[in-house]
């Protein structure tokens, strides 16, 4: 039977949901069934949906808000949708108790970390010294620098490569490590690029978009299938990775 994902998407200040088709894409070619998260006030509805999915994905968009994780509003910020962060704050502590896998792409990925207790670079031009343009002028379906892949870590192990391909579409990025979230890949710069869980089951986030390489690159097509794939197993076949 194919597994339900809980897509968590674009709000914007009207309260209307949407989704960007290559996520959609790369998860029914994988095997999955796509439902979107509306904008949800009632505890009840969110905990039905909760429920009905096995799996959940934090898709990109707006920044997060720094008062999150403890910082005033830098001038260099990009746009900020608060009713965003308060609706996928609570859509994750809710997602993470259930032990379902989790995904988070760009924003989802900062998302699960300052939702784990870190922090983030509110603006990489003004912050950190680097030859790497993170918001890419190259077309969003081609790459535009590598990635880093640490040995012994579950973007290792199903990729089976030291080396990754990553398109750029961010200002912001992952600064200190939320609660046991280890590193997976880093950009050349130093910058983290992909970073999971060690004490959940299936917690992976990555900075870059997979989905827009999911066509021409195998490896990046590996990200939505592994994903799938555990969305697709009892939980006892899913234990927390370990090295």
């Amino acid at each position: 039977m194919k597994p339900i994902i809980g897509v968590l998407a674009e709000i914007d200040n009207e309260f209307c949901t949407r989704v960007q088709n290559p996520y959609i894409h790369a998860i029914e070619r994988c095997g999955g069934i796509p439902v979107l998260f509306p904008f949800i006030d009632e505890e009840e509805t969110m905990d039905r949906l909760v429920d009905l999915c096995d799996g959940f994905f934090f898709t990109g968009g707006a920044d997060i808000h720094p008062k999150h994780y403890g910082e005033v509003l830098e001038s260099n910020i990009g746009g900020i949708q608060e009713h965003r962060d308060a609706f996928e704050f609570k859509c994750f502590e809710k997602v993470i108790k259930t032990s379902k896998p989790i995904l988070g792409i760009c924003r989802g990925a900062q998302l699960i970390n300052v939702a784990l207790g870190g922090t983030l670079y509110q603006d990489i031009p003004s912050e950190v010294s680097t030859k790497i343009l993170h918001r890419q002028c190259e077309p969003k379906f081609s790459p535009s620098h590598d990635v880093r892949i640490i040995v012994r870590t579950p973007l290792y192990e199903m990729t089976g490569v030291e080396q990754i391909k990553a398109n750029s579409f961010h200002h912001q990025a992952i600064k200190k490590l939320g609660k046991g979230l280890e590193i997976m890949g880093i950009a050349e710069d130093g910058l983290i690029e992909a970073v999971y869980s060690a004490e959940e089951r299936y917690v992976r986030a990555y900075q870059w978009h997979p989905e827009r390489l999911f066509e021409t690159d195998p490896q990046n097509r590996r990200i939505f299938e592994d994903f799938i794939q555990a969305c697709s197993q009892p939980f006892a076949l899913q234990p927390p990775f370990s090295v």
